[in-house]
């Protein structure tokens, strides 16, 4: 039962590792969710907050690797061109993009005043 979880935890690692070496917007997703963190470490950000907001940002990240993987579905299967698969692939594409709207909302409406008053201690 152990070695079956731990081929299982291998196989989800490999997943992750080749999304971030082959698919640039996974990589872009994890670089902006690395800065989100800094920041949040800089600004002194509760760890709810803190937790909320990597969520958001892991969230996108997991609907951008979901996206790729099931783009590489549709590209292995129907590799010619079909309105109806384009218009499933612009529809994960869209999902990417709410997700990434909402993670942007819930760090901008989380750390506005916080950031805001840092900003105003370095003008002076």
């Amino acid at each position: 039962m152990l070695i079956k979880l731990w081929k299982s935890l291998m196989y989800a690692l490999h997943g992750i590792r080749y999304g971030f070496v082959t698919k640039k917007n996974i990589t872009l997703f994890i670089f902006f969710a690395g800065v989100v963190a800094a920041l949040l470490m800089w600004l002194g950000t509760s760890k709810v907050k803190f937790a909320i907001i990597m969520a958001a940002w892991i969230l996108t990240i997991i609907m951008e690797i979901t996206n790729s993987a099931i783009e590489t579905i549709i590209d292995t299967l129907h590799p010619e061109y079909s309105k109806g698969v384009g218009h499933a692939k612009d529809m994960m594409s869209g999902a990417v993009f709410l997700a990434m709207v909402m993670a942007f909302l819930v760090t901008l409406l989380m750390i506005w005043d916080p950031l805001a008053a840092k900003m105003a201690l370095l003008v002076k």
